[in-house]
């Protein structure tokens, strides 16, 4: 599980992030990203995925996934979902965040 202490909360530091970042996308999945002194990540899941039961559901599936891809670099990441997130079981929404962070050369 991911500590609370390295999650964004504030709406202005993911207006930040969103301003301020890069982004890499995958089909289910977009990441922004600054570099930090730290390392800090916001969950977005928007009201048109689905109800708050199957949006709950799938953020606590990414910040599960990000838990074990931990360490992470210092970097500031807001991870948006899309709609084919919804399709994806835990193993298919670690396998795609792990390859979106692959892709934007933040992990091995």
């Amino acid at each position: 599980m991911l500590k609370k202490a390295y999650r964004l909360t504030k709406h202005g530091s993911f207006g930040f992030v969103y301003r301020k970042g890069e982004n890499k996308a995958s089909a289910a999945f977009s990441l922004f990203y600054v570099r930090s002194a730290s390392f800090r990540i916001g969950f977005s899941v928007s009201n048109k995925i689905g109800k708050a039961t199957v949006r709950n559901k799938l953020k606590r599936r990414m910040r599960a996934a990000i838990g074990e891809l931990m360490p992470l670099p210092k970097y500031q990441m807001v991870l948006v979902a899309k709609i084919d997130a919804t399709q994806l079981d835990y193993h298919g929404i670690k396998s795609d965040i792990e390859r979106l962070l692959t892709k934007a050369k933040l992990v091995g």
